[in-house]
């Protein structure tokens, strides 16, 4: 049974709302307050306290938000601000697909915070490098069904005449879920998109991003959790990145593309939960 409260946050002149549900260790899902609770079960639930905290791309936006309110440094204080607000010692720091940079980043800037890193569908290449691989990995498919309904999608996408960000991602949907017929629609109900922030977090903000530094930098542990159908961030290409982590442990989840949390949630958490219960008894 869901126990889920909200809280607020404010921070320069956004108002930051997190979703809290669940029992156990404190772990902060960077991202939407809205989307991300309905991707995670209740079984995980019962596991860990789930903070689905929104980052200032999920604030709608207004007059006083300009471009100078959405850098790397202030979203990862963001973060360190809703810990603080949590009065979390230490946190699981959990960030899917572009949010796994930041919780990264959060994790260099703040390593004696953050027990464990859960990065799920991340991809660790950036910019125009990424659409390229993400193409080519989709058209060397062979999948014809998918190919044909991404192909539909995208038609009905260009002839809607909405170009924003919820609706482009809705109709990459043959792309990023193992059902290439999925309707994600209900998972973005009421989810606002801050028109300011979208194009610097999802564009600018990491078109550079140095992972291998990044990876060198963590000393903690870190889960990756890839699908196997993933052609928005497509697995393969972590395999000459892995060498840069310490403790880095894969798993590829074969049913499963862009959101492996929710398609194959049991056996997400499965994995996800014996790795916490083995690092934390010194297992493995």
């Amino acid at each position: 049974m869901s126990t889920e409260k909200i809280i607020k946050l404010n921070r320069d002149s956004f108002c930051l709302k997190a979703s809290i549900d669940g029992n156990g260790p404190v772990a902060i899902v960077i991202g939407g307050h809205k989307y991300y609770p309905r991707t995670f079960s209740e079984n995980l639930k019962s596991k860990l306290q789930l903070v689905c905290a929104d980052t200032r791309g999920f604030v709608p936006a207004s007059e006083n938000h300009t471009e100078s309110d959405f850098t790397i440094d202030k979203l990862v204080q963001d973060i360190e601000a809703m810990r603080v607000s949590l009065g979390a010692d230490k946190i699981i720091l959990i960030g899917h697909s572009i949010h796994a940079f930041m919780a990264m980043e959060y994790a260099r800037a703040f390593p004696d915070r953050v027990s464990h890193l859960v990065l799920i569908a991340s991809s660790p290449i950036t910019g125009p490098e990424i659409y390229k691989e993400a193409d080519r990995y989709f058209e060397e498919s062979v999948c014809p069904k998918r190919k044909a309904a991404f192909a539909t999608s995208m038609q009905k996408f260009v002839e809607s005449g909405n170009q924003s960000f919820v609706a482009r991602m809705l109709s990459f949907g043959p792309r990023i879920w193992y059902d290439e017929n999925f309707d994600a629609s209900k998972l973005w109900e009421g989810v606002e998109v801050n028109s300011v922030g979208a194009g610097i977090i999802w564009g600018s903000m990491f078109a550079d991003y140095d992972l291998a530094s990044a990876l060198k930098a963590i000393k903690y542990p870190i889960f990756l959790a890839l699908g196997r159908y993933d052609y928005f961030n497509p697995p393969h290409l972590w395999e000459k990145y892995r060498e840069h982590a310490s403790d880095l442990t894969v798993r590829i989840f074969e049913k499963s593309a862009h959101t492996p949390q929710l398609e194959e949630s049991n056996n997400f958490d499965e994995e996800l939960i014996r790795w916490l219960d083995n690092k934390i008894n010194g297992n493995l």
